[in-house]
């Protein structure tokens, strides 16, 4: 099934110690244009964003993944913004840490 054209998208930013943090929520088909002090930068969709969040290969594999990646887990930790980035993708968005604190958002579909 397609995602339909009208797909709500929300956010929340917050901008703490230098850096803001952008958290998704909805359509991941959508590229994000931030404004700040070093200029104009643009965060473009997930590679794998027409994928469903939770994609199994088999009905053995596991939904968890540990923070690190390495094994299977029930638990996984919140993304470290202090050491994060750039995009990364969460189970029903993205989220977005931009070096700096922003002051323009644009989301463009």
């Amino acid at each position: 099934m397609a995602q339909s054209e009208t797909e709500q998208i929300s956010f929340e930013m917050t901008i703490d110690e230098g850096r803001t943090r952008i958290d998704v929520s909805g359509d991941r088909d959508t590229a994000v244009v931030v404004r700040s002090a070093s200029g104009e930068k643009i965060y473009l969709p997930p590679e794998d964003f027409d994928r469903p969040p939770e994609d199994r290969q088999t009905p053995y594999d596991s939904p968890y993944q540990s923070a690190d990646g390495t094994a299977d887990s029930p638990y996984r930790t919140q993304t470290d913004t202090t050491s994060v980035t750039g995009l990364e993708p969460t189970a029903d968005g993205y989220l977005i840490v931009h070096p700096e604190p922003v002051t323009d958002v644009r989301f463009l579909r």
